[in-house]
């Protein structure tokens, strides 16, 4: 196996792992802080505080790895997605239970710029859109079953059981990161850093960065306060939500990785994006669970394909030696957007939960404008690059 396979495949078996626990902790997160005292708001703030954070210690890990590489920042990440889950278990207060999140931000901070350049360094162009793809399969898997079981392990065992379980899927990334190799061409090796005025003179990464960016603040609204929603509503088994959600971000993600290598990445944002704005629509007036997971299944689906085209369109144009703060750009993006439809909106789900559905929805749409305006026409796949895997 060349060691390009191979990077890609230990990339691919962590991320499984990462995002296991990652959105176990999205489910049943929100339901600890209302079991600690705290109300919406309070909810809405510790989980924007973490995707904020998550931008803020981006800039400066990215930084650190432009001088000790892409493997030293996987295993920041690891040992902070092993190690902060226990945090939770002191019962401190909830001005601890914020800089806890703080910590654990440095796991997503590190753990998606550097996963994500590590496998775009290890594919041709012409292949990377189904790699991306298969990323967002292990990601969409790793959804389909982790909140649900969270969701019954604090239940039955208590949040101290999830917390530690949680904690040991962060350790179980570590044989993973060890067999990794450094990439060669990717940031991390000693070269000089991109200015980061030419990333953002960049039209196609700040199209691209932005228009996600409004489809994550429907994502930070929704991972906020639909399971507060659903609660509400009767609906305990918030869970369904979560499994059609991850199935249809499976299909979109690799479906949209596979078109896009042969129609074009702008293509397949033009009918994603709506759909996710038709999925949040879909919430108000919430009837049962099948409407329920009926609207997991658009929101998944335009969400899984419209962040996999966008990403492999950043990579595509960008060069090698400054696609890790492209993709950290990207992924800031991302996590404003979580951050801000979590911490902003607060107050609007107090008031009425359908009104933020529809707000959430027109957020959506004008990224999707954003999008339309600030990309033109590309080529169906881009150039073939010599080789067919990295060596």
């Amino acid at each position: 196996m060349s060691p390009g396979k191979r990077n890609a495949a230990l990339i691919l078996i962590n991320t499984a792992l990462f995002f296991a626990g990652y959105n176990a902790m999205v489910a049943v997160f929100p339901l600890y802080v209302v079991y600690r005292g705290g109300g919406e708001g309070v909810v809405g703030l510790l989980v924007g505080l973490f995707s904020l954070s998550a931008v803020v210690l981006r800039f400066f890990l990215t930084k650190a790895a432009e001088r000790r590489g892409q493997k030293w920042l996987l295993a920041a990440a690891v040992l902070s997605a092993g190690t902060a889950p226990l945090l939770y278990l002191l019962d401190l207060g909830l001005w601890y239970l914020a800089a806890v999140r703080i910590y654990h931000a440095v796991s997503l901070a590190a753990f998606i710029t550097a996963s994500q350049t590590v496998l775009a360094a290890s594919a041709p162009p012409e292949k990377r859109g189904r790699l991306f793809g298969l990323y967002g399969v292990v990601t969409g898997l790793a959804m389909a079953g982790a909140p649900s079981l969270g969701q019954w392990v604090s239940a039955k065992w208590g949040y101290a059981a999830f917390f530690v379980g949680t904690g040991l899927l962060g350790l179980a990334m570590v044989p993973g990161q060890v067999l990794l190799k450094e990439p060669q061409g990717a940031a991390g090796q000693g070269q000089a850093a991109v200015p980061w005025r030419e990333v953002l003179a960049n039209r196609w990464v700040v199209s691209a960065s932005l228009g996600v960016a409004a489809a994550a603040a429907a994502l930070g609204g929704l991972s906020s306060f639909l399971p507060l929603y659903t609660q509400k509503l009767g609906l305990t088994q918030f869970g369904i939500y979560f499994a059609a959600f991850s199935l249809a971000y499976t299909l979109g993600g690799y479906g949209a990785g596979v078109l896009s290598d042969r129609f074009g990445r702008r293509a397949v944002v033009l009918w994603s994006l709506p759909l996710l704005s038709l999925g949040l629509v879909g919430l108000v007036r919430l009837g049962g669970y099948l409407p329920l997971a009926g609207c997991g299944l658009c929101i998944g689906f335009g969400f899984g394909a419209a962040s996999t085209a966008l990403l492999v369109l950043v990579t595509d144009k960008t060069k090698e030696r400054e696609r890790a703060q492209a993709v950290t750009f990207y992924n800031n993006c991302i996590d404003l957007g979580v951050s801000g439809g979590a911490m902003l909106l607060g107050g609007v789900a107090a008031l009425s939960y359908n009104l933020l559905w529809i707000l959430l929805s027109l957020i959506t749409a004008a990224g999707f404008a954003l999008v339309l305006l600030g990309m033109p026409r590309e080529g169906a796949a881009p150039a073939p690059a010599e080789g067919k895997w990295r060596k």
